[in-house]
């Protein structure tokens, strides 16, 4: 769809940071899957029936199977039986009143009390899903849930049933980004294949990477055109076998929750048919059978969480690490001494570990806004430049422009490049230049804070954002201005 970024926007509380994360992957192109549309609700301890073991709120709009959050307010008392920041399942739903249950349809929990202050009921997680920007990718899915105060929290799973609200193909451990009700900032960086996110409370960054990596190291893969049914020699119809060769082990991957294999091509057929050895399980059709058939997953400081662990068997969550991620070049390699003064940012690679034929093998990269940095001499919210066209210091700025007397540029030759503030009034803006004068600039985005006449700024071809979370330390270079 497109590629998006919010750059350190003030956010007074988590709710605020949501509605603007939210409304981010929409205009990425990701896809709600799954969540309680609906606005909280709230009610008095007398609106709980530790007999009935309901409880009373006018027109709640709740439906039997879906989950809520439950909290108490500041300072309150919880519902017996009942945990703050918990989802629960509704049952027993009528206009007015609802039970909850631990299960979906299962027994109504005992409501011991009916607590302290007032009980809030409602979104306790979204489950967002992309294939890719180029639509070539399955679903794949993302949790976002809220069940820890002052964070948001996020899990990946190769699948999500919208109808029990549960899903497989999950790396258990769930990573995070803090927030605070007492205010703080966010970063966000991506599109329908990587989504790089980041708070700053305090003095603290902490942040997150999801999605699709670009691109297959290995791009052999194809898809089912027709459903195969588990069992020996089995013959399976794909889009195409080009790259496909007998006696080697693929990955096969399902499109609708069957999980993902393991398994050995015994021969080839022809242009789009191939005999698989030993299939465990029914495959659907649009299931991808390839030699990396999924890059999606979590990443966290080095390390890699895939839904498609090259050692997982059909549909089951793991705990342990799936991969790396790394680099062609290291810190070393970018000390401006030795690079006439010039930082370098390059690709991010994936490396799986655990792999069937051997470990640390490469899986894919990603080469497009979202860039491993592995200097050690940059600071978060740093800038960096691409490509030096030119520079100075300002005479005067205004909301969308910034002058400089001394120039004579030649009308709209900076147009499409960005214009980087790099000391005094306005440091560390980065705004893609929509025309020229001679002597002027025009950006595309206002301003936070306007230019003035201490303004250092440079033009290069693409600008970029330094940061490494305090949590998960790998730093990265975020592109702006694009």
């Amino acid at each position: 769809m497109a590629y998006k970024t919010t750059v350190n926007k003030a956010c007074a509380t988590r709710a605020v940071a949501l509605t603007e994360v939210y409304s981010q992957l929409a205009t990425m192109g990701w896809t709600v899957h799954d969540y309680l549309n609906k606005a909280e609700k709230s009610c008095a301890p007398a609106d709980v029936n530790t007999t009935a073991e309901t409880i009373t709120i006018a027109d709640h709009g709740f439906v039997n199977g879906e989950t809520v959050m439950y909290t108490v307010s500041s300072g309150g008392t919880v519902i017996g039986g009942l945990t703050t920041l918990t989802q629960y399942f509704v049952i027993g739903s009528t206009t007015n009143t609802f039970q909850l249950s631990t299960t979906q349809g299962g027994a109504a929990i005992n409501l011991s009390s009916q607590g302290v202050g007032t009980h809030l009921f409602g979104e306790g997680y979204r489950i967002y899903k992309s294939n890719g920007e180029s639509s070539d990718r399955i679903y794949e899915y993302i949790k976002i849930s809220l069940g820890t105060a002052n964070r948001i929290t996020f899990q990946v799973f190769g699948w999500w049933n919208a109808s029990t609200h549960a899903g497989n193909c999950a790396y258990t451990t769930t990573t995070y980004v803090t927030t605070a009700e007492t205010g703080f900032y966010l970063w966000l960086y991506g599109n329908k294949n990587l989504v790089y996110l980041c708070t700053k409370v305090s003095t603290t960054y902490y942040s997150v990477m999801f999605g699709h990596f670009k691109t297959r190291q290995y791009p052999t893969v194809t898809d089912l055109k027709v459903a195969a049914s588990s069992g020996s020699s089995v013959t399976i119809t794909v889009t195409s076998t080009s790259g496909f060769e007998a006696g080697y082990g693929y990955q096969i991957f399902g499109a609708a929750g069957e999980g993902r294999d393991w398994v050995t091509v015994s021969s080839i057929t022809n242009s789009t048919q191939m005999v698989i050895s030993s299939l465990p399980r029914n495959y659907g059709i649009g299931s991808f059978i390839g030699t990396t058939p999924s890059t999606f997953g979590i990443y966290m400081n080095t390390e890699m969480c895939a839904t498609c662990l090259r050692t997982a068997a059909g549909t089951s969550n793991y705990s342990n690490y799936s991969g790396s991620l790394s680099t062609t070049l290291y810190a070393l390699s970018t000390n401006p001494d030795d690079r006439t003064g010039k930082y370098l940012i390059c690709p991010i690679r994936i490396t799986g570990s655990n792999d069937v034929n051997q470990n640390y093998s490469a899986l894919g990269y990603h080469d497009e806004f979202i860039y491993y940095c592995p200097t050690t001499s940059m600071t978060n919210e740093d800038t960096l430049g691409v490509t030096q066209r030119d520079s100075g210091t300002a005479e005067s700025g205004g909301n969308t422009t910034l002058t400089d007397d001394g120039k004579s540029w030649t009308t709209n030759a900076w147009a499409d490049k960005v214009v980087i503030i790099t000391f005094g009034t306005g440091v560390g803006q980065i705004r893609k230049i929509a025309s020229n004068t001679v002597t002027a600039l025009t950006v595309n985005e206002a301003w936070v804070t306007n230019p003035g006449a201490d303004s250092q700024y440079v033009i290069c071809d693409e600008g970029y954002r330094y940061l490494a979370g305090t949590l998960y330390t790998v730093s990265h270079a975020l592109r702006e201005g694009f």
